[in-house]
């Protein structure tokens, strides 16, 4: 069982409260504005004590985790590789065919993470744009 301090109460709140995928730095700035002292250590600690009591979850991308809450539902993510936007898609087929192939393979999956990587819709714009400047 975690032991919930003032500090990792105060990290987990602000997950909760937001549907944002958090990174240290960002979350560090927020509790900072919302009046909480706490160092980036303390908040780099408190975070993955989090995650491993299962609290909250992290997107692992590459060297960089971000952060959301644990209590959504199974879902994927698309991540801009141009402004870091993460958005969140369910898709039953792509679902049922990681399940095919794990089954295929013999393979017990216990859990997965899809992330695809690409270019959102506003940097693709904005690219395009830039382009017919």
């Amino acid at each position: 069982m975690i032991k919930l301090t003032a500090q990792r109460q105060a990290i987990l709140d602000t997950i909760n409260q937001s549907n944002q995928h958090w990174d240290a730095e960002v979350l560090a700035r927020a509790l900072s504005d919302a009046g909480h002292s706490i160092g980036i250590a303390t908040i780099y600690r408190g975070l993955t004590a989090l995650e491993d009591a299962g609290l909250i979850e992290a997107i692992h991308l590459g060297d960089k985790k971000r952060y959301e809450r644990s209590d959504k539902s199974h879902h994927d993510h698309l991540v801009c590789r141009v402004c870091g936007a993460i958005e969140e898609f369910f898709d039953a087929h792509i679902e049922q065919r990681q399940h095919d192939v794990a089954k295929q393979y013999e393979f017990q999956m216990d859990g997965h993470q899809l992330l695809i990587f690409g270019t959102c819709k506003q940097c693709f714009n904005r690219t395009k744009q830039g382009e017919k400047a």
